[in-house]
């Protein structure tokens, strides 16, 4: 009989926690396996760390992880593996859009040899702006990341013991979690599961975040956006020296003419874009080599609730 792990990030789903615990309850209360619900409140404003408690204090299961304030969903997930303890960990939102019903499932290919075994998103409920957008990152990210990221697989996921304990001692701190989880390696087997609608309130990933979270996924597995650089710096160097000849050559058969500024100052603009751009580029690398220089910790432990034995 094995202990399985459910870390569970939430940040303000107080209307969301109780829902979330009975219909996993359910789900997992006839499954022969030892459970313990790790939550973890990412700084919440509302009463989702007062919920968390109070389920500590009902269910011998339930252990609660407070951080100090609003650190991200990365933190979140990072702090809940570090303080899972089962034999497998299952990571998976609190919201109830990743169904209950899967989880049956993950342990059953985890018994089957899975090491990882990870949700592929199935009925996508986001609108159609979203939706187009998480393929066109997904197709980005199978072509540029130096892993091999599963497509519309998020966070829903289950590991072994062996594969938590090596993204827990994986030093980085600008951390994507299923970009980890894919570098990790191990035996990896995907398993198709729907995509629920929202039980309740909003979702806490604005365009803004989402987008910054891409950005940082790409960044932190590819070099390829400071090769296109390079890549970029020899296509000028070519324009530059055609140019050159082409004035050179008019001049010498005396076809040259003084043109207006309207192509001059086109070619200096887009001259511009390109060098912002790329500071962009350089800036977002130097910034996450600052991060790890820093070595600050990526959360804040505020307080724990639950047991604190290892027995089932």
């Amino acid at each position: 009989m094995a202990l399985i792990s459910l870390v569970v990030p939430a940040y303000n789903e107080e209307e969301v926690l109780e829902a979330f615990h009975r219909e996993v309850s359910a789900e997992i209360d006839g499954l022969p396996d030892d459970f313990e619900f790790v939550f973890i409140d990412d700084g919440s404003r509302d009463r989702t760390a007062v919920i968390m408690r109070s389920l500590a204090e009902r269910d011998s299961r339930v252990r609660a992880v407070i951080l100090s304030r609003n650190f991200g969903h990365e933190a979140a997930i990072e702090a809940g593996l570090r303080a899972a303890r089962g034999d497998a960990v299952i990571v998976m939102d609190a919201d109830l859009q990743d169904g209950p019903e899967i989880l049956p499932r993950l342990i059953a290919a985890w018994r089957e040899g899975g090491e990882v075994v990870y949700a592929v998103r199935k009925g996508r409920k986001e609108g159609r702006l979203l939706r187009t957008a998480f393929s066109g990152f997904y197709r980005l990210a199978g072509r540029v990341m130096s892993i091999d990221l599963p497509r519309d697989a998020g966070p829903f996921s289950l590991m072994d013991r062996q594969v938590v304990d090596v993204l827990n001692h994986l030093p980085e701190k600008g951390r994507y979690f299923p970009g980890l989880r894919a570098f990790a390696g191990f035996n990896q087997v995907p398993v198709e599961a729907e995509r629920r609608e929202r039980l309740a309130g909003e979702t806490k990933y604005s365009l803004v975040k989402r987008t910054l979270g891409g950005t940082n996924a790409i960044f932190s597995f590819s070099k390829l956006p400071l090769r296109l650089m390079t890549f970029m710096g020899f296509v000028m160097a070519l324009l530059a020296i055609a140019g050159l000849i082409w004035v050179v050559v008019g001049a010498i058969i005396g076809s040259g003419s003084a043109q207006g500024w309207t192509s001059v100052m086109t070619a200096m603009f887009f001259l511009a874009a390109v060098m912002f751009i790329f500071m962009g580029i350089i800036g977002e690398y130097v910034g996450k080599i600052y991060d790890e220089v820093r070595a600050r910790p990526n959360y804040v432990v505020a307080e724990e609730v639950g047991r604190k034995d290892t027995d089932s």
